[in-house]
């Protein structure tokens, strides 16, 4: 649909702007964690929608004036709503291009809505940024007023990735040319899994941003992903008819489509294997280049990187254990039991003869209850040799989701 380019102007010119809100969920809480602020222009009842808006702008030099009034408008209206959480507010970083970026204008809106910092999270589209050390000024001066950061549309373009690393956001939202059929297309998983993994090395939390159906969530529920938003979930709509009993039985219902598809569906269950394999086999890469008495501190730094593992140890070609067992901070083992310490023979352990057979590498059990703990946990193991060129498994047990 074309919108007449004295519509817009007026629209502009006289602020007409209405503020619809996107929710972002967490499908582990089934509750949402903040919301995104979408801005359109009304004029005699017609919605006209973000792009020809800022389409217009820049084609007119209003940009930073259109951008401006969007930001203001979005926090006045979510000043308004006392319930809300996190803010995540759009800056078009085309602004920089032209202008300083220092000007302090959004912290000064924050604080005319009475709205602490913390509580926004900046959205920035980096592809429309000609100058890296422009967006990375901006960033730092908002950052260190408080301000968090999101990267947004990352994955649609070919150097976003190298972005993240010089930006290093608190959150990486997933373009949705990335997520839109992900359960189906290798390519579109093998670009989800190295954002993700970016992620995890920084400390970022991650969205996938249009997510429309359940075979979507769930693809990119097991690959990682921390927070979903979309039409599935739910539309943009006005604050006042958000968060309706309709719209928590669709996040119930997404997270009951999780348990029963994950057990089902059989991409899915080729992604978890996948992330299997790379668990075991990114620990064996960072202890290939080691000396054996560094083996056990880098188990405690792996084990604390990583969330999913409950535990890790290493044993020789004899079947013996050679570091303690590194257990993760939160793991509550049973009154009696203590984990494995070195010298323990597992030779007839099956992720042990396994490795040692060369029947299965990796070797990736099935779901069991830990003695030690109580808890289900699945044991993955893996073989590295050492300087001397012996054969050491390494093995890792992951907690059950």
């Amino acid at each position: 649909m074309t919108y007449e380019p004295e519509l817009i102007k007026s629209v502009i010119d006289d602020g007409r702007l209405v503020i619809e809100f996107q929710p972002i969920y967490s499908l582990n809480t089934q509750k949402y964690i903040g919301m995104e602020a979408l801005a359109r222009g009304v004029k005699d009842g017609v919605i006209i929608p973000p792009v020809p808006m800022f389409d217009y702008a820049r084609e007119n030099g209003r940009l930073s004036e259109l951008d401006r009034m969007c930001r203001e408008t979005a926090m006045a209206s979510f000043s308004r709503q006392g319930s809300a959480p996190q803010l995540f507010l759009n800056f078009d970083t085309d602004i920089l291009n032209s202008k300083p970026p220092l000007k302090g204008e959004i912290l000064r809106a924050a604080q005319d809505s009475h709205i602490l910092p913390q509580n926004i999270i900046l959205e920035l589209d980096q592809s429309r940024v000609h100058d890296i050390f422009d967006l990375m000024m901006f960033v730092d001066h908002y950052r260190q007023r408080g301000f968090r950061i999101a990267l947004d549309n990352v994955g649609a373009g070919e150097d976003t990735i190298d972005h993240v690393m010089f930006v290093n956001p608190d959150v990486i939202k997933i373009d949705r040319s990335v997520v839109e059929n992900i359960d189906t297309d290798k390519y579109k998983q093998e670009t989800f899994r190295s954002i993700i993994s970016t992620a995890k090395k920084i400390g970022a939390m991650t969205v996938a941003e249009g997510t429309e159906r359940v075979d979507e969530v769930i693809t990119c529920m097991i690959m990682g992903v921390d927070y979903f938003q979309g039409f599935y979930f739910e539309k943009p709509n006005q604050f006042n008819y958000l968060f309706t009993n309709e719209a928590r039985l669709r996040v119930e219902d997404a997270a009951r489509k999780l348990n029963i598809s994950t057990k089902k569906n059989e991409t899915v269950t080729s992604v978890r294997i996948e992330s299997y394999k790379r668990t075991i086999y990114d620990l064996v890469n960072r202890l290939l280049c080691m000396e054996g008495s560094d083996y056990e501190a880098e188990l405690r730094r792996y084990v604390a990187e990583h969330g999913e593992i409950e535990c890790a140890f290493l044993i020789d070609r004899k079947g013996f254990q050679i570091t303690d067992t590194v257990m993760s901070a939160d793991t509550r083992i049973k009154e009696g039991y203590h984990p494995a310490i070195k010298g323990v023979n597992h030779d007839i352990k099956n992720y042990f003869y396994a490795i040692k057979e060369q029947i299965e590498d990796p070797f990736i059990s099935g779901w069991y209850i830990s003695n030690a703990t109580g808890n289900s946990c699945k044991t993955i193991s893996s073989k590295m040799y050492d300087k001397t060129g012996s054969m050491i498994v390494v093995c890792v047990d992951l907690k059950s989701r």
